[in-house]
């Protein structure tokens, strides 16, 4: 038996570093990914179709399922998956990404949905999703701390998302709330909610204050 050439056994060993390397230098791709939503998909939660809901919408890939369950609002989405008899089956969960859909008329492509578990959450802020009060995701810390700037609220991660939260959420902040750094960082909305339009290209527009009432003529 001829021992091997040097030059193969290096191009063998090159070839193994470079596949060591990549398993080392980022998260593996999902197993099932994201998929695009249609008009006439159900909420997992409350049964509405997904067509003129306003706010990002949420996916759950679950064991047994040949396709994810879809939530017409993150606030339905928590209130999923947050059940201690669901998380065991719960696969990939994603989130649609704020800053890249229109929040009255979110997209339906996969390209908009992120990783849910790795979002950052503004809770108590004044848009309105589907079923009223709800949570907006976004990709990174900074995008959410801006929204919160302009429109209010506080920003959590997954993990700080409670059953509790999701069933008392409402368009201002709670008297305390804390963030990651247990520091209370709630700020109150500049406006209404309601009636109130985001359009997240390039930003979402700064909530203006409500016209003044106008006094009745006298007669």
């Amino acid at each position: 038996m001829h021992p091997l050439p040097l030059t193969v056994i290096r191009r063998a060993g090159f070839m193994l570093a470079l596949v060591l390397l990549a398993g080392c230098s980022g998260r593996p791709s999902p197993a099932k990914p994201a998929v695009d939503t249609h008009a006439d998909d159900a909420c997992a939660v409350c049964g509405m179709y997904l067509d003129g809901s306003p706010g990002p919408r949420a996916e759950a890939w679950v064991s047994g399922r040949a396709k994810p369950l879809v939530f017409d609002s993150t606030r339905d989405f928590f209130a999923y998956v947050l059940q201690p008899e669901n998380q065991s089956a719960l696969q990939e969960l994603y989130v649609q990404d704020s800053a890249r859909i229109d929040w009255q008329q979110p997209s339906h492509a996969a390209v908009s949905f992120i990783d849910a578990r790795r979002a950052y959450y503004v809770a108590w802020q004044p848009l309105p999703g589907s079923m009223g009060p709800t949570l907006a995701p976004f990709a990174s810390h900074a995008a959410a701390e801006t929204f919160v700037r302009e429109h209010g609220g506080a920003v959590l991660a997954f993990d700080e998302v409670t059953p509790a939260l999701v069933a008392t959420l409402d368009y201002r902040c709670p008297a305390q709330a804390a963030g990651r750094h247990g520091a209370p960082q709630c700020l109150a909305p500049a406006a209404p909610s309601l009636g109130l339009s985001a359009h997240p290209q390039p930003a979402f527009p700064p909530a203006s204050p409500p016209p003044p009432a106008h006094p009745h003529p006298h007669p």
